[in-house]
């Protein structure tokens, strides 16, 4: 009941002024309570997560100020993109409904996480000064949060909420290695590079702490997308003649480092399990299938995404569609599926069909098909371009090389199925827009 108060608590606070408090408790809700509080805590009667709460807030604040601000939905540049969404949205649900028999809570429970779009009209209304407090503010929580996620591994036990834990070597040392990162770290990783409220050392201390934290997630593709990043947006931020320079010097290097590794590659057993992967043959990989499976490798993350494809050809109307929006633990999900590639499910040990938190496109093309992922991928597409055009400004480059990592890791996590990936650039981009009055009409300027 604690919770529901909070909600109501929240709604109340935007009616009477307090727009910041509420969106802090609606931030609160859609990351688990900043990622310390567990789901488990969150469950009452149809509620199962932090973010159904969340979804609450955001829905009365949305009636509310619709009936009372005038022209408070009105149309705007970003809304010709996600209007394509919205109707998508209603259609793939409809077909899950009256053709494929799906009850309706488990429609809204596998597609409520698009549903947080629509906050893009309550930041929207918020003014510069609410915006930029907002962000200060989750940036502080992001810190504290970031500094427990580092001492998980000094006590070697979990502080934030409780999530798989793995082993990871380093010079020789074996660490634990917690999946439990705090929600916002990878966006205010580059907020404090880029557009930190601090100078000094306390602007030292905060980078050094966010980097620090993401680092020692101990996970490569991460860091490396991370480190791209960096490099890109230092590229488009030289002059062209400078970057015309480096861009012809790295291209003859990644050439001969391509020839150097691409020869030991084509005869490494990776590139046998990849090729057995493309033909389909999934069990003549030569390796050991469950410990690929468990171990998250790239061999795994292809045979995972290119059993769904085969799926989708075979089913055409899924690969527009996508083939249902069912639960994972759904009975039509076992009577429709028979996926051999997937982790083993906590509750029953079956290989889970449809969920997967070691790559993003998996579940986004088996769920809503090849237009669905397109048209949900669209707006994020945007922002990443409207950011890039205004790379002159501190926060739209933090947002850019922010977006630029989230498509890079895309691949090797479940990241653009979390409302928060797209939220944190949504706020930046009003921000952007009233900082220096630029209309809201203004994304596909040059």
């Amino acid at each position: 009941m604690i919770f529901i108060a909070l909600v109501i608590m929240a709604i109340v606070l935007h009616v009477f002024g307090y727009k910041m408090s509420a969106m802090f408790l609606f931030f609160f809700f859609i990351t688990s309570g900043f990622n310390l509080v567990p789901e488990e805590v969150t469950r009452f009667i149809f509620i199962s997560k932090g973010i159904d709460f969340a979804f609450l807030i955001m829905l009365g604040i949305l009636i509310i100020d619709s009936i009372f601000i005038k022209d408070f939905m009105k149309p705007d540049s970003m809304t010709k993109f996600l209007l394509p969404l919205a109707i998508f949205l209603v259609v793939c649900m409809a077909y899950s409904k009256f053709v494929l028999g799906i009850s309706l809570s488990e429609i809204i429970r596998s597609s409520r996480y698009l549903f947080f779009w629509a906050a893009w009209f309550i930041f929207r209304n918020l003014n510069h000064e609410q915006l930029n407090n907002l962000l200060k503010g989750l940036f502080i929580i992001t810190l504290f949060t970031s500094i427990l996620y580092i001492l998980q591994l000094f006590f070697e036990t979990d502080i934030l909420n409780k999530t798989f834990v793995s082993k990871a070597e380093l010079f020789g040392m074996k660490l634990r290695r917690y999946y439990n990162h705090p929600d916002m770290l990878y966006f205010f990783t580059f907020f404090a590079i880029y557009c930190n409220p601090w100078k000094g050392g306390l602007r030292v201390l905060t980078i050094f702490i966010t980097v620090l934290a993401l680092v020692l997630a101990f996970h490569r593709n991460l860091t490396g997308f991370f480190l791209i990043a960096i490099g890109i947006v230092w590229l488009i931020r030289l002059p062209r003649l400078k970057r015309i320079t480096v861009l012809t010097v790295s291209g003859s290097l990644l050439l001969m480092a391509t020839v150097f590794f691409g020869y030991r590659f084509v005869h490494s057993r990776t590139y046998t399990d990849i090729k057995n992967v493309l033909a389909g043959n999934f069990m003549d990989i030569d390796t050991d299938l469950s410990s690929v499976m468990q171990e998250g490798t790239f061999t795994f993350r292809m045979a995972h995404l290119l059993e769904r494809t085969i799926y989708l050809q075979e089913h055409p109307r899924a690969m527009i569609i996508g083939a249902g929006l069912m639960t994972e633990d759904s009975k039509k999900t076992q009577s429709l599926f028979g996926f051999n590639v997937g982790l083993a499910g906590d509750a029953t040990g079956e290989t889970v069909q449809l969920d997967s938190a070691d790559i993003s496109y998996s579940v986004l093309s088996i769920r809503f098909g090849y237009l669905g992922t397109f048209v949900i991928l669209l707006p994020i597409i945007v922002l990443m371009v409207f950011f890039y055009k205004r790379r002159g400004n501190n926060l739209a480059v933090a947002s850019f090389s922010y977006l630029v990592l989230v498509f890079g890791s895309s691949f090797f996590s479940g990241n653009l199925m979390q409302p928060i990936t797209f939220l944190m650039p949504v706020v930046a981009y009003h921000i952007v827009c009233k900082e220096k009055k630029i209309p809201q009409n203004t994304i596909d300027d040059e």
